[in-house]
């Protein structure tokens, strides 16, 4: 795979998008990876702080809400 910037050989890829980066073009982000409700009933996330992003796509600043019911089969 090749850089999305500079044709190059890449080193990783973007954790949002999946667009291709090497060393010279890649940017962080923190990235979502698990969202759960505790024994308290608080929502709680893990975060990866430093996530490979590419700089070019752009994930929502907001959460986006989804009309599911929490705690159904």
């Amino acid at each position: 795979m090749h850089c999305w910037h500079c044709d190059r050989p890449a080193h990783s890829q973007c954790k949002f998008c999946g667009r291709a980066v090497c060393k010279d073009h890649f940017k962080t982000m923190p990235h979502i990876v698990a969202v759960y409700t505790d024994n308290k009933q608080t929502v709680q996330a893990l975060v990866t702080p430093e996530a490979v992003h590419c700089g070019v796509c752009r994930p929502l600043g907001a959460p986006v809400p989804l009309d599911l019911k929490t705690g159904t089969a």
